[in-house]
């Protein structure tokens, strides 16, 4: 039977790749049909897949479609080998996605791992929204830190319209990495909380070197310094008595700093110590 004599295809009442900054447009019908942002990684406005390639349904029931479009007897319709049917795609340079039509929605290739979300979100220039948004939740969902770079790399690049479901994406796959998925990995965190314990005790011993220990100490060295250069230059007994007790303080502030930053270096030792052998554990139950 032929299907197509009669069947009138629906045009946008105009060109959505015109309405730059507009984001929806209401059709013949009175539906509100999003528009497309041509030349900024187009991920689909809707009005090629969701208008044409969905599954036409007895009822229609959720089907996001024109009227003139659903009836049989107006043409137009593709019957799958499963009994599926599909309107097809009328393609012009009048259509918003013009050459980069979805494909049925039980025919689509799906992504399925962490390398597929990635390739169709950093790698492929053509990928449609509905395949982004599967993307998206696929690395908000897995758990590791491989899918939380994906979704922080995916960020600065994200369309526009998909801003706000990356955003989520990403704080769901930050909260997810946190979460043990099994008693392995429960002893993993663990082991990696505890690691994160010790590099933060050596930074602190580290930094009260670097910001007080070893600035102090050089004051202190060269305040001495200063102090023996006066002794030496002392007129009478007097004079010498009392540098020499300025002396005797100075090189006993110097000594008590001296001791501080020794018990501060062997700390960064000792956490060091315990931070590399906590590695190489980690890395041994890898």
């Amino acid at each position: 039977m032929d299907t197509t004599m009669n069947w009138s295809p629906w045009i946008p009442p105009y060109d959505p790749r015109l309405g730059d900054g507009a984001t929806v447009t209401e059709d013949e019908h009175g539906r509100m049909i999003e528009t497309a942002d041509c030349g900024t990684r187009c991920p689909g406005c809707g009005i090629c897949c969701a208008g044409y390639r969905d599954v036409v349904t007895a009822d229609y029931a959720g089907v996001e479609e024109y009227e003139d479009n659903l009836k049989l007897e107006r043409g137009g319709l593709v019957k799958q080998e499963g009994g599926s049917w599909y309107r097809s795609a009328t393609c012009g340079e009048a259509c918003p996605g013009y050459g980069q039509c979805c494909q049925p929605f039980d025919l689509r290739q799906r992504p399925e791992t962490v390398a597929d979300a990635r390739r169709v979100l950093l790698e492929d220039a053509t990928s449609p929204r509905w395949a982004m948004q599967e993307a998206l939740l696929i690395l908000a969902h897995d758990g590791t830190a491989e899918a939380v770079a994906a979704l922080e790399a995916t960020m600065p690049v994200a369309h526009a319209r998909l801003v706000g479901f990356g955003k989520c994406a990403l704080d769901e796959g930050r909260y997810f990495a946190t979460v043990p998925r099994n008693a392995e990995e429960e002893h993993q965190m663990m082991k990696q909380e505890v690691r994160q314990a010790w590099e933060d005790r050596a930074i602190a011993a580290q930094g009260k070197i670097w910001e007080d220990l070893e600035p102090q100490l050089a004051r202190q060295t060269y305040e001495l310094e200063i102090a023996r250069r006066l002794l030496n230059k002392a007129p009478d007994e007097t004079a010498r008595q009392t540098w020499q007790t300025q002396v005797d303080v100075q090189e006993m502030l110097v000594g008590v700093t001296e001791g501080d930053l020794a018990e501060q270096q062997k700390e960064v030792a000792l956490c060091e110590a315990m931070v590399a052998e906590i590695e190489a554990d980690l890395a041994a139950s890898a």
